[in-house]
């Protein structure tokens, strides 16, 4: 099992998929995933959301809508994040702090390289930890070794 699929069971085994295989991911860190089923489901780091896509057709047309695609590919953001932090190693995606990442700030000072795994793990504890939480709603993050 690669470390990405094993990441998502652990971090985002509470939306209830059986994720099977990590099929692509963006430079952003979204991905696209199937389950055990064979279904195809988008994972949005940002938005903390796993969207259920259905077949492969399903899948295709979903990727290929222009709306997908923009946040797909993130140019500004991508473009923003190589000039200020170069190009990602290995392993690596573009996202947000983790302040950021839960308020929802874009500013370019706040993109930061990080591994996809880590992303994972770090976005599947924010989502379930803030999904019962009404939009607007104030919270503290702790940041724990």
């Amino acid at each position: 099992m690669s470390r990405e699929l094993h990441a998502l069971r652990s971090a985002w085994g509470w939306t209830g998929v059986e994720f099977a295989e990590v099929v692509a991911h963006s430079l952003m860190g979204h991905m696209l995933v199937t389950d055990g089923a064979g279904a195809f489901h988008y994972l949005d780091p940002d938005l903390g959301a796993v969207t259920l896509l259905g077949d492969e057709t399903a899948a295709r047309a979903y990727m290929a809508r222009e709306e997908t695609q923009v946040l797909w590919r993130a140019d500004t953001l991508v473009d923003a994040a190589v000039a200020r932090l170069g190009p990602p190693a290995p392993g690596e995606v573009y996202s947000l702090k983790p302040q950021a990442l839960v308020a929802g700030d874009y500013a370019p000072e706040n993109l930061i390289r990080i591994g996809l795994v880590d992303l994972i793990y770090l976005s599947g504890d924010i989502a379930r930890q803030t999904r019962d939480l009404p939009e607007g709603a104030h919270i503290n993050l702790k940041v724990e070794d």
